[in-house]
C-alpha cells in the first residue's frame, strides 16, 4: 500500500503530485482510498473490469448492487443518463456537491454503476481533490464508502480496511455525513439516503 499524507504537506505542489499519482493508479486498474463527501471511500475506474471485481470484493458487496459513478463536470451526466428537467435543475443547483442522483441510465452506460433496474447513480463531487482526480482520470470513476456491510464508514484514512487499497490519500478527519442520495423520476424525487444536502420542498 502506498500512502500520501496531505495534512503534513498541504502545499499546491504536493496536491498536484497526489492528483497525478491517484489518476495513474486508477487508470492502471488500482483501488484508491480517497476522501469524498463526509467519509472516505474506495474508488476505481469503471473502465477497468479487473478493478471493478476487486471493488466488489473489498466492499464485500452483493454483485447485484451498483456503485456511485463520479463525474468531473455536471454536464457529463447526459453521457451516461437520461435526466428529466427536474434532475437537470437539481444538478445545476447542487453540483459540484454532496448530492447523488439516481437517474434512468443510457443503454451504453457501464455496469456498474448502471443497475439491473436500468438506473445509474451519479455525482459530481464537491470535494475539490476528489473532483480533480476524477478529471485527471478522464473516465467515469466508481465510488463506495470504505466499510464492510453493517459497519460505519471511515471518517479518517486509518484502520485495517484502509490498508486494502493500493493508494491512500490522507486529508484528515471527515464529518461522517455522506452525500444525499435521491431517486429522480420525471418530476418526482424520493430520498433514499439522507445526507448533507436537504432538498427543501421536494417530495420524498
Amino acid at each position: 500500500m502506498e500512502r500520501i499524507d496531505l495534512i503534513a504537506a498541504a502545499d499546491e505542489k504536493a496536491r498536484a503530485r497526489a492528483i497525478a499519482r491517484a489518476a495513474e493508479v486508477l487508470r492502471g486498474g488500482g483501488i484508491a482510498l480517497l476522501a469524498a463527501e463526509g467519509v472516505y471511500g474506495f474508488h476505481a475506474s469503471a473502465a477497468r473490469g479487473d478493478a471493478v471485481v476487486r471493488l466488489y470484493r473489498l466492499k464485500e458487496r452483493d454483485p447485484s448492487k451498483g456503485f456511485i459513478g463520479l463525474l468531473a463536470n455536471p454536464d457529463d451526466a447526459v453521457r451516461w443518463a437520461r435526466p428529466s428537467p427536474l434532475a437537470v435543475e437539481l444538478a445545476r443547483e447542487h453540483w459540484p456537491g454532496a448530492l447523488t442522483l439516481v437517474l434512468p441510465a443510457r443503454e451504453d452506460a457501464p455496469a456498474p454503476p448502471r443497475t439491473e433496474e436500468g438506473t445509474i447513480a451519479l455525482r459530481c463531487p464537491g470535494a475539490p481533490l476528489l473532483r480533480a482526480i476524477v478529471q485527471a482520470v478522464g473516465e467515469l470513476v466508481l465510488s463506495t464508502s470504505a466499510n464492510p456491510p453493517g459497519e460505519a464508514p471511515l471518517t479518517s484514512a486509518e484502520g485495517p480496511i484502509a490498508g486494502r487499497a493500493d493508494l491512500v490519500i490522507d486529508e484528515g478527519k471527515r464529518s461522517g455525513i455522506p452525500s444525499t442520495v435521491a431517486v429522480v423520476q420525471e418530476d418526482q424525487v424520493r430520498i433514499v439516503r439522507p445526507g448533507s444536502v436537504r432538498l427543501a420542498g421536494r417530495s420524498t
